[in-house]
C-alpha cells in the first residue's frame, strides 16, 4: 500500500552512493555465455524483475560490478568480432549477477543473448557495451526482505530503468548488505505500516513515499525515473479560463467606428508551447469557442445604442455607415478576447514481477 509519494531531482547524491559510469560510455571485453535457472538465482537476489531479464540477463566483471552498485542496470551489448556471423544486431540485457573471473569489459551473458547477437554457440568472443536505460520496467518497486522486521529493515530498488545510488529509510543512510542487493537500516525502531523511503538514481532523481511494508513483498511506488506515463501529471488544470477578458467588449461598444480595425488575429501564437503545442492549440480553440459566445449576451447593448441616432439625426448624415456599422461591432470585439486567450499558454511538466525467494545460489560452470 502506498500512503504518499512523491517525484523530485537531487542537487546531489546522497551520502554512501556508489560511483558509477556514465551511460554514454562504451566499453569491450570478452563476451560468453552462462545459463541462470532463475532470476533470484543471481548475485543481486532479486525479488522482482521485468519479464524479460529471465531470458535477457548479464553476469558483470568483478571490476566493474561495484559492490552490487551495478545490479539491475540495463546494457546494449553488440559483437564486434570478425568470427560473430550475426552482423550489426544489439541486444538489451539486465544485471542479475556477477562474473568473479571476468575482467573489466567482460560480460557473462545469457544463451538467448549470446547467440542474437554473434550467430554463433557459445565461445569467446569480443563484445562491446554501454548502460542504457531499461525499456518497459513499470514503476519502480520497494521490496522488503525475508526476516526484515521494526529493527532491522532491509529494502531492495526493483524494476528501475536506471540505476540506484543510494537510499534512505525513515530520513536514515543505509548500508548495503554483503552479498545481496539490499539496502539495510537498523538504527531505529520503524513502523513497517508507514515506512518512508527515499531512492536515489544516476541522474540525480529522487522518488519518495511513505509505504506499508511485509516481508517478502514488494510494492508499486506508482512512480519511475526519467518521467513514465504514471508519473506525469495532467495537463488539464494548465489552462486558465479568460471569461473575466469577456466583460471589457461592453465599454467598447460606445465608439463603434473606432473598434473596427483593432481586430487581431493571434490563431498561430498559441503554437510556441512545445512538445505540448498540439494539446495546447486544441485547448485554446475550446476556450475561443466559448468567448465568442460569450459576446453574443453583450449584442443588446448595439440595439439600445441605435435610439441614439434617431435622436441626433444630423450625426447619421454625417457618418451614413456609422448605423449600419453598430451591430457589426460586437463580432470586431470578439477578436479580442481571441487576443486575450492566447497568453495562458503553460508547458506541461514532463513526466512489477514474481516474487521469489531471497536465496543467493553460488555460480555455476560457465562456457
Amino acid at each position: 500500500m502506498v500512503l504518499g509519494l512523491c517525484l523530485r531531482t537531487a542537487p546531489a547524491l546522497l551520502f554512501g552512493a556508489v560511483a558509477l559510469v556514465a551511460a554514454d560510455e562504451y566499453f569491450t571485453g570478452d563476451g560468453t555465455s552462462y545459463t541462470l535457472s532463475q532470476v533470484s538465482s543471481g548475485n543481486c537476489n532479486f525479488m522482482s524483475a521485468g519479464t524479460s531479464a529471465s531470458t535477457n540477463y548479464v553476469a558483470l566483471n568483478q571490476e566493474q560490478w561495484d559492490n552490487l552498485g551495478n545490479c539491475g542496470r540495463c546494457i546494449e551489448v553488440s559483437c564486434v568480432d570478425d568470427q560473430c556471423t550475426a552482423k550489426n544486431k544489439t541486444a538489451v540485457v539486465q544485471v542479475l549477477d556477477r562474473c568473479p573471473e571476468c575482467k573489466s569489459g567482460d560480460l557473462d551473458l545469457s544463451p538467448t543473448v549470446y547467440k542474437e547477437i554473434t550467430g554463433l554457440d557459445p565461445n569467446r568472443l569480443k563484445v562491446r557495451w554501454r548502460f542504457v536505460d531499461c525499456p518497459d520496467v513499470g514503476n519502480v518497486q520497494v521490496c522488503l526482505k525475508e526476516g526484515s522486521n521494526a529493527n532491522w529493515i532491509a529494502i531492495q530498488p526493483t524494476n528501475a530503468a536506471v540505476g540506484v545510488t543510494s537510499v534512505t529509510v525513515d530520513g536514515a543512510a543505509t548500508t548495503m548488505l554483503e552479498g545481496a542487493y539490499y539496502y539495510v537500516q537498523s538504527s531505529a525502531s520503524a513502523d513497517l505500516s508507514a515506512v518512508k523511503v527515499s531512492i536515489t538514481s544516476v541522474g540525480g532523481d529522487v522518488i519518495d513515499g511513505t509505504y506499508a511494508l511485509t516481508a517478502g513483498k514488494c510494492v508499486d511506488t506508482e512512480k519511475q525515473f526519467g518521467g513514465g506515463s504514471t508519473s506525469q501529471s495532467s495537463p488539464a488544470t494548465t489552462a486558465p479560463k479568460p471569461a473575466a477578458t469577456t466583460a471589457t467588449p461592453t465599454a467598447t461598444t460606445a465608439t463603434p467606428s473606432a473598434t473596427e480595425p483593432t481586430q487581431t488575429q493571434t490563431g498561430s501564437s498559441a503554437s510556441g508551447g512545445g512538445v505540448y503545442s498540439s494539446s495546447q492549440n486544441q485547448d485554446t480553440s475550446a476556450s475561443n469557442s466559448t468567448d465568442t459566445s460569450t459576446p453574443d449576451t453583450t449584442t443588446a447593448t448595439p440595439e439600445a445604442t441605435t435610439a441614439t441616432p434617431e435622436a441626433t439625426p444630423a450625426t447619421p448624415e454625417s457618418t451614413p455607415a456609422a448605423p449600419e456599422s453598430t451591430p457589426s461591432t460586437p463580432q470586431a470585439t470578439t477578436a479580442t478576447p481571441e487576443a486575450t486567450t492566447a497568453s495562458p499558454t503553460t508547458d506541461s511538466p514532463v513526466q512489477t514481477g514474481d516474487t521469489s525467494k531471497c536465496r543467493v545460489r553460488g555460480r555455476r560452470h560457465r562456457n
